[in-house]
């Protein structure tokens, strides 16, 4: 695995952490303060990381439980990088079944002037 494989599988690692154990402060602190989120199918993108911590937050209240996110592909050309990957979730029903889903998630990085990665755009579908 290369190094902005490993890197980014620990960004991935500590926002599913951080996601199931309902912690939205931590999600937040993984974007730039300037990042957008853009979710499926045709949400209204979400701009900047306080508004970021409030969208995950909103997830996590709504009963999403157990993300993970999972690395496909990873590149990095100078202060910038991408992600490939898959998603997936779950939710409990009104009769307590286990319902599942995920798909298809995209991540560009930024490289912070402290050497670490933050995300600038995240989109899934």
């Amino acid at each position: 695995m290369s190094t902005i494989q490993t890197q980014i599988a620990a960004i991935n690692a500590k926002f599913d952490q951080a996601f199931n154990t309902k912690n939205a402060a931590a999600i937040a602190q993984l974007y730039a303060d300037n990042a957008v989120v853009m979710p499926a199918p045709a949400g209204e993108p979400v701009l900047g990381s306080a508004a970021i911590q409030t969208f995950f937050a909103g997830l996590i209240a709504a009963g999403v439980i157990d993300h993970q996110l999972t690395l496909v592909e990873a590149v990095e050309d100078g202060n910038l990088a991408y992600q490939r990957g898959k998603w997936a979730g779950a939710m409990m029903n009104e009769k307590g079944e286990r319902q599942t889903f995920g798909g298809n998630v995209h991540l560009v990085y930024r490289k912070q002037a402290d050497g670490n990665w933050k995300a600038v755009t995240h989109i899934w579908n």
